[in-house]
C-alpha cells in the first residue's frame, strides 16, 4: 500500500466521522427526533407493549412529571436528582381518549380535606426553590 492510497483512506475516514459529528451536534443543538408515527412503527414490531409514556413536562433543567400508562392505570411520576417520586395514580376510564382535551378554567371551591382522603396531586409536589431568581447581597470588598 503506498503512501497516497494511506492518505486517501484516512482522509475518507476523517470525512465520515466529520460528518457524524456534525450530524450528533445538530440533532443535540436543534432537539431533533423522529416523528412519533415513526416510533409507533419501530415500537410495535414486537408483542403489544404494557408500558407507555403518555404526556411528559419539564418543570426546570432537572426536573419533570411524566405521566405513564401501564395497562388500566395511569401513574403520575416527578422525575429529578433527587430520585423518582409517584406523585398519582389512578385507573383509566374505558372510554376516556388517549390524550386529554384541556378543559377551560372554572372557579373552584375549596375542597376541605378529611383524614382518610389521600392528598391531592399538587399537594404531593414538593416546592422548588427559587435560587436561580434571587440575588445576592452586595459584599462589601476588603481592602
Amino acid at each position: 500500500m503506498d503512501a497516497f492510497s494511506l492518505l486517501r483512506t484516512l482522509g475518507a475516514l476523517l470525512l465520515v466521522l466529520g460528518m457524524l459529528v456534525c450530524a450528533l451536534w445538530a440533532v443535540k443543538r436543534y432537539d431533533l427526533t423522529l416523528p412519533r408515527k415513526w416510533l409507533e412503527r419501530i415500537g410495535t414490531t414486537g408483542p403489544q407493549r404494557r408500558l407507555q409514556v403518555v404526556e411528559r413536562l419539564a418543570i426546570d433543567q432537572r426536573r419533570s412529571v411524566v405521566l405513564l400508562r401501564r395497562d388500566d392505570t395511569e401513574f403520575s411520576v416527578l422525575i429529578g436528582p433527587e430520585g423518582v417520586t409517584v406523585l398519582d395514580s389512578a385507573a383509566v376510564q374505558a372510554g376516556a381518549p388517549e390524550v386529554a382535551q384541556p378543559r377551560e378554567a372554572e372557579p373552584e371551591a375549596p375542597v376541605a380535606r378529611t383524614e382518610d382522603a389521600p392528598p391531592s396531586f399538587a399537594e404531593r409536589i414538593p416546592v422548588l426553590p427559587d435560587i436561580w431568581f434571587t440575588q445576592e447581597p452586595a459584599r462589601p470588598e476588603l481592602h
